[in-house]
């Protein structure tokens, strides 16, 4: 009986062993995401950061949940996180220790962007209730009357944490070999935008701020070999130059840059195929998007153009 009892229990001791072994393999054969999967990560969090700023100059709410989170989750990050005993090079621990900053820093902006946010909801609903009786608040686009006016306070907040960012995924950058006038190029637009912001000039900024934002896909061009990701990224620089053209009211070059846009959009979907796309139903939604904000632009129609150009960017969001 004894020796029975022995036998199981040494049997269990070896297959406990045996299935430690085979995970510990499993996990050590996982595929480790490579840099440039890093930075392709980094680029998605730089382009929903930018889209969301470029919002508060017209007191809009564009992918605002982009700052609820303090840095992007990439999958090197994740990996790290699940893998700790994992040796890191010099420069992913320098990286790590500016987005531990960044992330305290974020914290901090996202309290103060929450007070200054209740504080205008506050207002509104007092607004609300002494003109109508009523303690409903009306967030959309017509509740603005035609005055689209920029959120400073928390345009200032976020231009600064963005600088932190840009601090950390610009060491990406360096350590995958871009070249350094092209990182340097973020960082004078950067500083021009910085400066145009503390003057107030929200026409300056915005046109700055969009062409902060062509530098995104020209990132994504220097190592990525996905062309269907890299046109659509710039077709939605474009669709943002002419959001700023529409702030600013310049129609005719907002006309324009639709116009090639929608052109380059045409030559995208004649390439496209059943077989390598399983999204040609939401490009074609987004070409047709493309056409409704000609048309805004040709009513010279902010509200229009505006309501469109935020069903673009969610269409969008789930192609790039």
């Amino acid at each position: 009986m004894k020796k029975n009892i022995l036998v199981c229990i040494t049997t269990l001791i070896l297959v406990a062993i045996i299935i430690s072994s085979l995970v510990v393999y499993a996990k050590s054969n996982e595929k480790q995401p490579s840099l440039e999967e890093k930075i392709t990560d980094e680029i998605k969090y730089l382009d929903s950061y930018i889209i969301s700023l470029l919002g508060h100059f017209n007191g809009l709410t564009i992918g605002d949940d982009i700052f609820q989170t303090s840095q992007p989750k990439t999958q090197l990050g994740k990996q790290q996180e699940s893998n700790p005993q994992n040796t890191i090079s010099q420069n992913e621990q320098s990286s790590g220790q500016q987005s531990e900053s960044t992330n305290n820093m974020q914290s901090q902006q996202e309290n103060q962007e929450g007070n200054v946010q209740a504080n205008q909801t506050q207002t509104k609903g007092g607004e609300a209730q002494s003109g109508q009786g009523t303690n409903l608040t009306q967030n959309g686009i017509f509740s603005n009357n035609g005055n689209y006016e920029a959120n400073w306070k928390i345009i200032e907040l976020r231009i600064e944490q963005l600088y932190q960012t840009w601090n950390s995924i610009s060491i990406d950058l360096h350590a995958l070999g871009m070249e350094g006038s092209s990182i340097l190029a973020f960082s004078d637009n950067l500083n021009d935008i910085t400066q145009k912001i503390k003057k107030k000039d929200k026409e300056k900024a915005v046109e700055q701020l969009a062409k902060l934002y062509e530098l995104l896909p020209k990132y994504l061009e220097s190592y990525s070999k996905d062309n269907q990701k890299i046109q659509l990224l710039t077709i939605q620089s474009q669709i943002i130059t002419a959001y700023s053209q529409v702030t600013n009211e310049k129609w005719k070059q907002a006309a324009t840059t639709l116009a090639q846009t929608e052109e380059q959009f045409a030559n995208i979907l004649n390439t496209v195929t059943k077989q390598n796309n399983q999204n040609q139903t939401v490009m074609n939604q987004c070409y047709i998007l493309t056409n409704e904000l000609k048309n805004a632009v040709n009513l010279k129609d902010k509200d229009i153009f505006y309501i469109q150009y935020q069903n673009f960017i969610t269409k969008m969001a789930t192609l790039i």
